[in-house]
């Protein structure tokens, strides 16, 4: 199965039926070893919380700037940015 190099708009239905139609059995072949990691990870969904803790969801606003430097630094810590963002409140107010 070749590889797409662009990403295709979610709302571009057209592209999208074009692109599930191609992607027929005949074409297909078993993970490798890295793309087996890779979905092993993504599988695996949201991480499960500790008993008893529940989440309570917050907007907050954000300038773009400081956000596009928070996504960038929770995707290189291979964290959601909740996640980020909880762990830099817990360091600030010395809970960490």
């Amino acid at each position: 199965m070749a590889t797409h190099t662009h990403k295709i708009d979610e709302n571009d239905f057209d592209a999208l039926e074009k692109l599930a139609r191609s992607m027929t059995p005949e074409k297909m072949r078993p993970l490798s070893p890295a793309m087996r990691r890779r979905w092993e990870v993504a599988k695996r969904g949201r991480p499960r919380k500790s008993p008893g803790t529940k989440a309570v969801p917050t907007m907050i606003t954000v300038d773009p700037k400081l956000l596009k430097r928070i996504d960038a630094g929770a995707r290189s810590a291979g964290l959601s940015r909740s996640q980020f963002l909880a762990n830099a409140a817990r360091r600030e107010l010395n809970l960490a």
